[in-house]
C-alpha cells in the first residue's frame, strides 16, 4: 500500500460512525454487502445503522420504500423484518367472509377487492387489510354510474376506475369507457373527457373484455365469439383520451403491460404451423389507424417449444402493473419493487390423439423479458426459439388455474388451490431468488425450519403432458411452498385461490362468499 492509500484508510477510520454511514447510504447494496466484509468496523456501522439495515431488507425482500408513510426508519425497518418473517412461515392470522354482490365482473387489484352489484349500476369495493402495514379493512359503495357497466378495471394508485359501457346492438355497437375516480365515481379530474368511443364489431353479439391501466395508457382487448372471430387491441392515453394502438386480427389471444411503452402479446395462428408466441410490441411506434397484426412491426418474438396439440386459449397474467404504486391515502412503509415482477402464460390445449385438454402455466420473469428486448433493439420482428430464452429464465408447470378467478399472481408470487386437498390448501410460489438464497442461509443455522423448498435446478415438466414435441425442461430460481388458506373445519367449498401483496383470497361461487386471510 502506498502512502496515499494508506492516507486514505487511516482517515475513513478517523471519521465518526454516523459519517461513514452516510457515505455507505450512497452505495449500491452490492458495494454496501462488500463493505461489511471488509473489517469489524464498517460491519458495526452497517449492522447498527437502522438506514442501511433497511436499505438491505428492501433489497433482498424486492421492496420498494413507500412515499407516505409516517413511520421513522426503525418502524419501518421492524415492519419490513415482521412481514417477511410473517411470509416466511406462512403466517396470516387475520381471516373474514366477504359475501359476493349479484353483478357478475369484479376485480381484485391494489389491494382491493371490488364487485359489480347486481343492478349493473354500481360497485361495491373492500379495502383488504395487514396489520403489519396498519392497513384497516375497509368498504365503501358508489350505488349508481348512470349506465350499465359491462365491465370495468381500478387503479388504486391513480384513484381511477376504468368502466365499459355498451351502447346499440349489432351492427351499430360502440363501447363508451368510462373514466371515474375509485373513492367518489365522479369523473376523473385528471382526464380531458369524461369517456372516449370505440366502434365495436358489426358481426358477434357475444364478447369478453381484457382491460389494463398503466400510468397514463388504457389497453383494452376485445375478443368476439363465434365463426370468423376477430379480436381488438386498442390503447389509449387516458388522460387526452388520444389514441395510441389499433389492432385487428383473428390471432391476439391476451397481453400484458411490461412497461408503459412496451406490451407482451400472445399471438396463436389460427390456420399455420407456427408455433405460439409471445410478441413484444412497442406503442410509441404505432400510428392511430388500425393495423392488421400481418402488418405490424414487432419488437422480438418468444416463441413457445414445438407442440403437438392444438391452442384453445392462452392468457397473459401479472400483476400490479408496471407504474403502480400504492395511494398517498394507504400510508404504507413499503410495496412490492417494480423492478420484479412475472408474467403467467396460462394455455389450455387440445393434445392429438388424446380426448383430454390439458393446461400449462409458463411462468416468466420480467428480466428475461427485457433481455429479449436488449437484444432486438437494432432488429424488427425477431424471432426468438424456445431453445434461446425458455430453459433459463422461466418455469412450466402442467396446471389448471381457474378460468374465472384469475388473479393468482402478484409481483413474484403465485399461488394455486390444491383441489386434492378439500380446498383448504394452496401451493404458492415466490420466485424472488434472494428470499431463496436467505432460505439456504436458514438451513445452516438453528432458526426454525422454514417451510418452502429451494427451487435450485432445472425442472422437467409433468411427463403427464402430452402437448410438446419434446421434453421442456425450465429453471427459473425461487422457491415452494404449501399453506393452509383456511381450516378444515369451514363450512365453504373453495374452489380458487387470489394472491395480492398482503393477502391470500379464496372463491366459493357455489356459496357465493370470498374469503381472505391477511397479515
Amino acid at each position: 500500500m502506498d502512502t496515499d492509500q494508506q492516507g486514505n484508510v487511516e482517515a475513513a477510520f478517523s471519521l465518526p460512525n454516523e459519517l461513514i454511514a452516510i457515505v455507505f447510504d450512497e452505495l449500491d447494496i452490492v458495494s454496501l454487502l462488500r463493505c461489511k466484509q471488509v473489517c469489524q468496523l464498517f460491519r458495526s456501522v452497517i449492522t447498527t445503522n437502522a438506514q442501511l439495515l433497511y436499505k438491505v431488507e428492501l433489497f433482498f425482500g424486492r421492496f420498494e420504500n413507500g412515499r407516505h408513510c409516517n413511520l421513522d426508519t426503525a418502524g419501518r425497518l421492524r415492519a419490513c423484518r415482521q412481514y417477511q418473517q410473517a411470509w416466511n412461515n406462512l403466517a396470516f392470522p387475520d381471516s373474514q367472509i366477504i359475501s359476493m354482490q349479484g353483478g357478475l365482473s369484479w376485480e381484485l387489484s391494489g389491494g382491493v377487492l371490488c364487485q359489480a352489484m347486481r343492478s349493473r349500476l354500481g360497485l361495491v369495493f373492500t379495502q383488504l387489510p395487514c396489520k403489519i402495514k396498519d392497513i384497516p379493512e375497509r368498504e365503501w359503495t358508489i350505488n349508481d354510474f348512470g349506465f350499465e357497466i359491462r365491465d370495468f378495471t381500478i387503479d388504486t394508485s391513480q384513484d381511477l376506475i376504468v368502466a365499459l359501457e355498451i351502447v346499440g346492438a349489432v351492427p351499430n355497437r360502440t363501447c363508451n369507457v368510462h373514466l371515474r375516480t375509485l373513492m367518489t365515481g365522479e369523473h376523473h379530474p385528471m382526464a380531458t373527457m369524461s369517456f372516449v368511443t370505440h366502434l365495436l364489431s358489426d358481426m358477434h353479439e357475444e364478447l369478453n373484455f381484457l382491460i389494463q391501466v398503466c400510468g397514463s395508457r388504457i389497453a383494452i382487448l376485445c375478443q368476439e365469439h363465434g365463426d370468423d372471430s376477430n379480436s381488438q387491441l386498442v390503447v389509449w392515453d387516458w388522460k387526452s383520451g388520444q389514441r395510441k394502438l389499433f389492432i385487428r386480427d383473428t390471432d391476439l389471444q391476451s397481453f400484458s403491460f411490461v412497461t408503459e411503452d412496451l406490451l407482451l402479446v400472445g399471438v396463436v395462428a389460427a390456420e399455420s404451423d407456427e408455433m405460439p408466441r409471445l410478441d413484444i410490441l412497442s406503442i410509441d411506434s404505432f400510428r392511430e389507424e388500425m393495423e392488421e397484426y400481418k402488418d405490424v412491426s414487432y419488437i422480438c418474438g418468444l416463441e413457445y417449444p414445438k407442440m403437438k396439440a392444438d391452442v384453445l386459449d392462452m392468457l397473459i397474467r401479472s400483476d400490479p402493473t408496471p407504474g403502480w404504486s400504492p395511494h398517498q391515502t394507504v400510508q404504507t412503509p413499503f410495496f412490492s419493487a417494480r423492478s420484479d415482477r412475472i408474467f403467467t402464460i396460462t394455455m389450455r390445449v387440445s393434445p392429438a390423439g388424446n380426448s383430454n385438454e390439458e393446461c400449462t402455466v409458463l411462468i416468466v420473469a420480467l428480466s428475461t423479458i427485457m433481455a429479449q428486448v436488449e437484444l432486438s433493439r437494432n432488429t424488427q420482428k425477431r424471432i426468438v426459439p424456445w431453445e434461446q430464452w425458455g430453459p433459463n429464465g422461466s418455469y412450466m408447470l402442467l396446471r389448471s388455474p381457474s378460468d374465472s378467478w384469475v388473479c393468482y399472481v402478484y409481483g413474484m408470487k403465485f399461488i394455486q388451490l390444491l383441489p386434492w386437498k378439500k380446498g383448504n390448501t394452496a401451493r404458492v410460489y415466490d420466485f424472488n431468488k434472494y428470499a431463496a438464497r436467505r432460505d439456504v442461509r436458514n438451513e445452516q443455522t438453528t432458526e426454525p425450519k422454514l417451510l418452502w423448498t429451494r427451487l435450485g435446478m432445472p425442472q422437467p415438466l409433468n411427463s403427464r403432458c402430452s402437448a410438446f414435441v419434446e421434453e421442456v425442461i425450465t429453471y427459473l430460481p425461487g422457491r415452494v411452498a404449501t399453506v393452509e388458506v383456511m381450516s378444515s373445519g369451514s363450512p365453504y367449498d373453495w374452489e380458487a385461490a387470489m394472491i395480492g401483496e398482503d393477502n391470500i383470497v379464496l372463491v366459493s361461487s357455489g356459496a357465493r362468499k370470498y374469503g381472505y386471510i391477511a397479515m
